[in-house]
């Protein structure tokens, strides 16, 4: 029986073809859903037990002949049982001969005979402890044939509704397969998407730093060009490290983007001025990687970058319930078109990762800053604590 369940109920194991702790880890695996399956198919069998012992004694009390419960158990017993031992038989039949359409007549006729040796087999069980628990003038043979023929029609009934309920239980063992691998393939995708989005993202602040080098190059300031050289190593630095991950600590992420712009202020000087303020918010808190770089991008494109004086960015994050909001504003001369739609490329990117790793439960809102000036973009993402996976680490600061 055990091994037909194993074939039938379990997943094949295949310890000859594999070895080592991972093949160990499958064996106990397909070794417990065997148990299981056991007990399961004993659990379903014993209700029809119950209530026909149930039946029996009721039965027998009001025609004055009262039974023992123990001896109707007894008598009831060894026919649902019986259909128990032969379950999983039945399910390996109806695995080896499917009946499908077209149906085929081999099928057929292999679940015929099998129907009646199964008849055969219990009439035969039935008769055996009948006659021992409750003793009858029949010989055996007549007994037995007294229970192949009067329990023929439900017999046939019992075995063919083994049968379907097997097709029902394989079916929905399929969906639920599908509907696994269909998961797995959209996180693989989802996490396809942002890798995409990420790479997207990094060649904007390279190419934005290598631009601020470059000038500094050309002015002939060789002391703030080394300097900006060291802090781009830095910024690379922590780009790599991140590696796959899509979140990383609120911390770790402001040091970044302090890293970056530190790079335009020996470009800038007094004309940019940047401020960070952390209102309550745990520095451990989790954010997407980089997900401030293209708010502050457009903050030096709209602001210094346009020859204004004086440019100020002020970066802050609050805990709002159980969100957590970052806002990036600036002075600048703000974006072109209208701000509730603004949809440039870093923009749009930052939406997307946004949608892809919170869903609904993220917002993010453009919009023009004060007196007309400038853009404040806010972001709000659940409030979370640290991911399993150790944080990125955060960019050295340089001398």
């Amino acid at each position: 029986m055990w091994a037909l369940l194993h074939r039938v109920c379990a997943r094949p194991i295949m310890n000859a073809m594999a070895t080592g702790p991972a093949s160990t880890a499958a064996g106990a695996r397909d070794t417990n859903a065997l148990r299981i399956a056991t007990w399961k198919i004993a659990a379903v069998w014993t209700i029809p037990v119950l209530l026909s012992t149930a039946e029996t004694v009721i039965f027998a009390a009001q025609s004055g002949h009262p039974i023992a419960v123990w001896r109707a158990f007894v008598g009831e017993a060894p026919q649902w049982y019986g259909w128990a031992l032969l379950t999983p038989v039945i399910l390996a039949l109806a695995e080896r001969f499917p009946l499908r359409r077209p149906v085929k007549a081999v099928p057929v006729l292999v679940h015929i005979v099998a129907c009646v040796v199964a008849g055969a087999a219990l009439a035969v069980g039935d008769a055996a402890v009948n006659q021992w628990a409750r003793p009858s003038r029949e010989g055996f043979g007549a007994l037995t044939r007294g229970w192949f023929l009067g329990s023929l029609p439900a017999t046939t009934l019992v075995y063919f509704a083994i049968v379907i309920a097997g097709y029902a239980w394989r079916s929905a063992a399929r969906l639920r397969e599908r509907e696994r691998e269909a998961a797995s393939l959209e996180a693989e995708l989802r996490r396809a998407q942002l890798g995409a989005l990420r790479m997207q993202l990094q060649p904007h602040f390279l190419f934005n730093s290598l631009n601020a080098v470059m000038a500094l190059v050309r002015d002939r300031d060789t002391d703030r060009a080394l300097g900006a050289l060291a802090l781009l190593s830095d910024v690379l630095r922590a780009t790599v490290n991140a590696g796959d991950a899509n979140e990383t600590t609120l911390a770790s992420e402001i040091d970044f983007v302090r890293q970056y712009l530190r790079i335009e202020q020996l470009r800038f000087g007094d004309r940019l001025a940047v401020t960070f303020t952390l209102d309550g918010a745990p520095p451990n808190a989790m954010v997407p990687v980089f997900i401030l770089q293209p708010f502050v991008e457009n903050a030096l494109k709209h602001g210094v970058l346009q020859g204004r004086d004086r440019n100020e960015i002020a970066i802050t994050a609050r805990v709002a319930g159980p969100s957590l909001l970052l806002s990036i504003r600036d002075d600048g001369r703000g974006l072109v078109g209208p701000l509730g739609n603004a949809s440039g490329v870093g923009i749009a990117n930052a939406r997307r990762r946004l949608e892809h790793l919170y869903g609904a439960r993220a917002a993010l809102d453009v919009r023009s800053g004060g007196a007309g000036r400038g853009v404040e973009a806010t972001i709000t993402i659940p409030l979370t604590e640290p991911a399993q996976r150790p944080p990125i680490p955060a960019a050295p600061a340089s001398a």
